[in-house]
């Protein structure tokens, strides 16, 4: 048909109607059938060697062959060129690798198909009393976007206990199926996966369902958490080799972990809650009795669902475990740092080589963001509390990781160091291969450095002892400045707009724009809120005007960050860090609303509301919220309220806050200071009476120390918090306050003490009388000698 349709035409003709490889292939095959060709004035002549020039190639046009320039070609006077002509048809060995392709794709998905057929005949109990004889139907599991449609799965998961059982032989006992599928596969070669999917006591969801999780871990979770590389981690899940118990408990734990995340009909609150601690005990159990990297990497992802539902005890026990695993695994250094090999080895410095060697650079660099991720959830979980850091920064010598780019495509490249001191020559070395989760990694470094300082106690009677405060404070913040002016053009904040304005497969830079400066932003109210609104002034040590303006701007720029995040509909593509940082800003909101605004910005329900929206996936973030409901609550009702035992009467905004800022400063003293029973301190006495027992406390006491001990700056030597307590409680001092709802106890005379030749009664509880600074006052940019 084509032979005689060309005959019928002119050779240009055949050009333009014809592709460019069946021109090739058709005027091979015509010049070896007929190697002449009668022109219309019957001579014989050879065919040319090409079909027509390049140019006209191009432009897809018909080209008259004329030598040594074509016509289109001398008239607009370009250059005609003539190629050979290629041989016809596809290169060799395509073909055969193109039947390779097409074998292994069918074997995966008879595979697949023969698990789900074993699973179903080797739990006969669960298979439903159906009408048809015929074999049972099933959904190619290789088609995954099906999970909301049928699928043979629905009935064996809903209501397992009301299936009737059949008597269709257990095919286990078997060496082959008795399918009469052309695949005839050993049972035993998928029984590890085969029992990944049909113990009924391992309580995995559907296959369907199973696969929209993990779909489900990588769009929401892994965007902040960048542990996994998708394709290997698809390949070990889902592909045609059994799945093995490491890779089955990270699984599991995905599956905790995004269960939040489903809007799956089949899932009900009583399924959901039985896949959830189901596999959130099997990740534990496995965690404490094995040491491996999938091991941690399963304990680490069911962390973010811990750490994400509480704040408390059930998260910091299991980073526990974790933050120590990863030292000991040697996790916490490069495999040549000079902390496994050191100049001058002992027994005490040399450590155990427990991991074998990665097999790949994914593999390497897989190690390299657990430990990081390791160190973020650390820092997190410890910069709210009065810990210490369970990860010491002398214990790490590691390179950051490198831009997600490089990861997912599996291209290795080398990145700086990670600096905790300042005697690294090499640190800046590859910076530019550094991503988005190794800054994320600096700015906490920094804000580490912050905490430790703020957990430092400070003596605001010593002049040495406070300028030594100031002078690191200005080191601090120099820090801050750097990293933020130090940000790749991508990450600027001047970068929003453009960032926001583009498409939306960048969201992914999106997410980290918004996770870098998030973290920046925290670190900035971190350090600069101890100088703007210290419960604790002397003399010598005030409050500071540009600390406070700081600390605004921070949570001015907070605000503006959030806003871009809920009008992109980007909330939930971040998880618990991100709340903290809102959490952070609403308690200073407050803080500064009960010492200089004397009123609740209005920007303060806007955080709230945020919060409770992530709460809708992440447990923490809706305590968060409502905790600063119930403390708002409370403030609109003091506002209303009358007169209350005859001693308040409609008090001002500002003593309200402050009143609440007051009694979680009483009760964070209280508690700080309890005696605690030890051999070793039995024979002591005691260092004060006013750390009485602790009673019972109300629920809105604890609140208040919720919102409020974030800001109980700066610490003060034992010797001096016992002075400015007793000065402020028993009303000797300025304020002459009762104590708040019964919190302290005995008091000592406060012209007692004196300490470096200062009077403890120069210091003042900078809380309810809060001195406000002014410019002309402000020590922190003031000139120093």
């Amino acid at each position: 048909m084509l032979n005689a349709r060309a005959s019928a035409q002119n050779p240009g003709d055949q050009d333009r109607d014809l592709s460019v490889d069946e021109l090739w292939s058709g005027a091979e095959s015509e010049t070896n059938s007929r190697p002449t060709w009668n022109g219309s004035n019957g001579l014989k002549r050879k065919r040319p060697l090409t079909v027509s020039c390049e140019l006209c190639k191009q432009r897809k046009v018909k080209c008259d062959r004329a030598q040594p320039s074509c016509g289109w070609c001398t008239r607009n006077g370009q250059l005609c060129e003539y190629k050979e002509r290629k041989k016809p048809g596809l290169r060799a060995g395509y073909g055969k690798e193109l039947e390779q392709r097409l074998d292994k794709l069918e074997k995966t998905i008879q595979s697949q198909g023969r698990l789900i057929e074993t699973h179903i005949l080797q739990n006969p109990r669960l298979l439903p009393d159906l009408p048809q004889t015929g074999p049972f139907p099933y959904s190619s599991p290789s088609e995954p976007s099906a999970a909301h449609g049928p699928s043979p799965h629905n009935d064996l998961f809903q209501e397992p206990s009301s299936l009737p059982a059949q008597d269709t032989p257990i095919l286990g006992q078997h060496d082959y199926t008795d399918n009469d599928s052309s695949l005839n596969v050993p049972v035993n070669l998928f029984s590890n996966q085969v029992r990944s999917f049909a113990d009924p006591e391992l309580e995995l969801p559907p296959y369907d369902l199973l696969y929209a999780l993990v779909d489900l871990y990588f769009e929401h979770v892994n965007p902040w958490c960048p542990i996994l590389h998708r394709r290997t981690t698809l390949d070990n899940f889902f592909g045609p080799s059994p799945l093995a118990e490491e890779d089955r408990m990270v699984l599991y734990a995905i599956v905790a972990t995004t269960l939040r995340f489903s809007t799956d009909t089949r899932l009900n609150e009583q399924n959901r809650k039985q896949y959830h601690d189901s596999s959130k005990q099997k990740v534990l159990l496995y965690g404490l009795e094995n040491s491996s990297v999938k091991a941690l990497q399963a304990l680490v992802i069911l962390a973010l669902d811990l750490v994400g539902s509480s704040n408390g005890p059930p998260g910091w026990k299991l980073l526990a475990l974790i933050t120590r695993s990863v030292v000991q695994l040697g996790l916490a250094v490069e495999p040549k740092s000079r902390l496994v090999a050191p100049v001058y080895p002992s027994i005490y410095t040399l450590r155990a080589v427990v991991l074998p060697e990665p097999d790949s650079w994914i593999e390497e660099e897989g190690r390299r963001r657990l430990f990081w991720m390791v160190y973020l959830l650390d820092r997190y979980s410890t910069i709210a509390t009065a810990f210490d850091f369970a990860l010491d920064d002398k214990d790490i010598d590691r390179k950051l990781p490198c831009k997600d780019e490089y990861f997912v495509k599996n291209q290795p490249v080398e990145t700086r160091w990670f600096r905790h001191s300042h005697n690294r020559t090499d640190y800046i070395n590859r910076a530019e291969n550094v991503g988005f989760l190794g800054l994320y990694v600096e700015i906490l470094g920094i804000l580490t450095r912050i905490h430790r300082f703020l957990k430092r106690p400070v003596d605001i009677g010593s002049l040495s002892d406070v300028e030594e405060w100031q002078t690191t404070y200005r080191k601090l913040d120099s820090e801050l400045t750097s990293w933020e002016f130090n940000l790749p053009n991508e990450y600027a904040y001047e970068n929003s707009s453009r960032l926001f304005s583009g498409p939306k497969h960048a969201r992914g830079l999106q997410c980290d724009w918004v996770q870098l400066h998030a973290a920046y932003q925290t670190a900035v109210i971190r350090l600069h809120s101890s100088a703007a609104y210290p419960t604790t002034r002397s003399p010598i040590f005030t409050p500071s005007y540009s600390a406070s303006q700081r600390c605004l701007l921070a949570v001015d720029n907070i605000l503006s960050v959030t806003r871009l995040v809920v009008n992109n509909k980007l909330l939930d593509k971040l998880g618990p860090p991100f709340a903290f940082t809102l959490w952070v800003s609403a308690r200073l909101l407050l803080v500064h609303g009960s010492t200089i605004a004397h009123i609740v910005s209005p920007d303060f329900t806007f955080f709230v509301d945020t919060l409770a929206q992530m709460g809708m996936h992440w447990k923490v973030a809706e305590r968060y919220s409502s905790i600063l409901h119930r403390v708002l609550d409370e403030y609109g009702e003091y506002q209303q309220s009358g007169a209350i035992d005859g001693e308040r009467t409609t008090p001002s905004t500002v003593k309200i806050l402050a009143d609440m800022r007051r009694c979680a400063f009483d009760l964070d003293f209280l508690i700080s200071r309890q005696p605690r029973s030890s051999p070793a301190s039995s024979s002591q006495p005691p260092m004060s009476s006013t750390a009485g027992p602790l009673r019972n406390l109300a629920p809105n006491e604890l609140e208040y120390l919720d919102v409020f001990g974030f800001f109980n700056v700066p610490r003060v030597p034992p010797t001096r918090a016992l002075d400015i307590a007793s000065l402020d409680i028993e009303g000797t001092g300025s304020n002459n306050l009762s104590p708040m709802h019964g919190l302290a106890g005995g008091a000592t005379d406060p012209a007692d003490a004196v300490v470096d030749g200062h009077s403890s009664n120069m210091n003042d509880l900078n809380i309810t009388n809060y001195l406000i600074p002014t410019p002309e006052t402000d020590w922190l940019f003031r000139q120093t000698g």
